[in-house]
């Protein structure tokens, strides 16, 4: 009969029975006897962590410094002035040449050209400064694997 329990423990145990079901079926699924199929782990890269970026240094004309990374097939960041400046591929014909911030990059051979580009300029009128590679070891900007090739 109802009357025989407290009002307060009316119930109590209808509150208790889902939450004790969600714990038996939980360890009934922890019990299972199947065993995880162990996942080999990926396989290491062979190629390198930090591939080359074909950075190349510049001496110019006027005695500045510019370097050159390439860290892609589509893109330069060139460093002049401690400033480093991202450029995009903007064309091949008559060299490599990449643009941005107002600034016209174009490399052939071992030689650069850093050009400022005038308000709605695409190609730059400027002649810019002229560089050519330093002979210390590294590669010219255009004998990197990320260069077009020529036909």
């Amino acid at each position: 009969m109802v009357a025989d329990k407290p009002i307060e423990e009316q119930g109590v145990d209808d509150k208790l029975k889902a939450p004790r079901l969600v714990l038996l079926l939980l360890a009934l699924c922890a019990c299972d006897g199947r065993k995880a199929e162990a996942t080999p782990p990926p396989a290491a890269s062979t190629g390198p962590v930090n591939p080359d970026a074909g950075v190349t240094a510049y001496r110019c004309q006027d005695g500045q410094t510019i370097v050159a990374g390439y860290p892609d097939s589509k893109s330069a960041v060139v460093t002049y002035k401690d400033h480093a400046y991202s450029l995009k591929l903007a064309g091949t014909d008559g060299g490599v040449r990449y643009t941005g911030y107002g600034l016209q990059w174009t490399v052939q051979g071992g030689r650069g050209v850093l050009a400022v580009l005038k308000p709605g300029e695409e190609r730059a009128s400027d002649p810019g400064l002229a560089c050519a590679a330093d002979e210390a070891g590294k590669p010219a900007a255009t004998e990197t694997a990320f260069t077009p090739a020529r036909p």
